[in-house]
């Protein structure tokens, strides 16, 4: 069975807005799991190992859900929400509600942590398939861009998230209204992206009745993508053993405030993002590989540019699956990158010393990128016969 015919759309303003609103309850969600999560779980007692690990957007277990959540989104189709909304549209709102019960129902870290085991599971399961939902509503050529506007949205978001939380803890403390207000926001701005964007059923290509082990087949076969997901691994280990950590250093080893560390977390945010739209901006111009070699020091414009550049190297109807395969190599690389700071580098070191170890894995990272990532613009698609 051939690959059905891939439409595009042409990207617009409205689709671009309506996308992007998704992201702002996403930075809602990053800002609170990286930076306000640390010093909360300090006040419970917990360990750096034990802050680190649940402090971080993703966890072992995505190794596991996530590429499976990514590759039925790839393969379904519901009648009014489509192969990605519904995903959604279910798991955001599982994940606001374990947000309240995480700020108002717990009181013992290990209520605390199985709250927010149980509210990353649910946003993580969204939000993969929300970042496929781009592959299918953005041309290739124009993928850069969304992906650049809406991750300044999301890390604008934070911004303003931790300028509320800063002001909000003047007193010494997070107060509790600051989860459901993460919940809600989560809720409202997803909500824009999910009623807002009307996936076509006929601009998307889709695999129908093939099964499972031809299709993880065809997936070892791209090996360009693999090799890329390499890179991203060892990107992701570095930049993720320093984000639970830094509103942390501020405090413990600068002697600063929880309202000084928020507004300084928020303040690179803000750098960040106006990185990360200039960074979307150029690759329409030069593609989003030549933005990373030239830029992949920047966070911004690494975390702009890896989707779009990814989805230059896979088939269309696998970016669900390769959303998840992304998701799970960050799942691993997350836990373990944490891990080694911990037991490694903070006994040693201190807080400090994971800026070393971030820039050792962003030199490694960008050697790996210019000698085995190579990008051709867009993947043609390739002929699958049905099982």
């Amino acid at each position: 069975m051939r690959y059905k015919r891939r439409l595009m759309q042409t990207l617009d303003r409205r689709t671009t807005l309506l996308y992007s609103a998704g992201s702002i309850g996403a930075g809602a969600f990053f800002a609170f799991n990286n930076f306000v999560l640390p010093p909360i779980l300090k006040s419970f007692g917990a360990p750096d190992l034990l802050t680190g690990l649940l402090s971080s957007t993703r966890s072992i277990e995505g190794v596991v859900i996530q590429p499976t959540v990514g590759a039925i989104s790839d393969r379904i189709w519901t009648p009014h929400l489509g192969r990605r909304r519904i995903f959604i549209a279910i798991g955001i709102p599982l994940s606001a509600f374990f947000f309240v019960i995480a700020g108002f129902f717990t009181h013992t870290l290990l209520g605390l942590a199985i709250a927010i085991f149980l509210f990353s599971i649910f946003f993580n399961a969204a939000v993969d398939p929300y970042a496929a939902l781009l592959a299918d509503i953005a041309p290739v050529q124009e993928r850069g861009l969304l992906s650049g506007v809406s991750t300044g949205i999301q890390l604008f978001a934070q911004v303003v998230f931790l300028v509320i939380v800063s002001r909000a803890a003047a007193s010494g403390e997070v107060p509790l209204w600051i989860y459901p207000l993460v919940g809600v926001t989560m809720v409202v701005s997803f909500a824009a992206t999910i009623l807002g964007i009307k996936e076509r059923r006929e601009l998307v290509a889709r695999k129908e009745h093939y099964g499972w082990r031809r299709y993880l087949g065809a997936i070892a076969r791209q090996t360009a993508a693999m090799r890329y997901l390499a890179t991203l691994f060892v990107y992701q280990f570095g930049i993720n053993a320093v984000l639970p950590y830094l509103t942390l250093f501020i405090i413990e080893d600068i002697g600063e405030t929880a309202e000084v560390a928020f507004a300084l977390a928020g303040l690179t945010l803000l750098v960040t993002a106006a990185s990360a739209v200039v960074s979307g901006k150029i690759a329409e111009r030069v593609g989003s590989r030549t933005v990373l070699a030239l830029a992949g020091v920047g966070n911004g414009a690494a975390t702009a540019m890896s989707w779009p550049l990814l989805t230059e190297l896979i088939p269309p109807d696998e970016t669900g699956v390769f959303a998840g395969l992304k998701a799970a190599s960050e799942s691993f690389a997350i836990p373990l990158s944490v891990f080694v700071a911990a037991e490694v580098f903070l006994p040693r070191f201190g807080y400090r010393g994971i800026f070393a170890m971030l820039a050792i894995n962003i030199v490694i990272a960008l050697v790996l990128l210019f000698v085995l990532v190579r990008s051709r613009g867009t993947h043609p698609a390739a002929r699958l016969a049905p099982a």
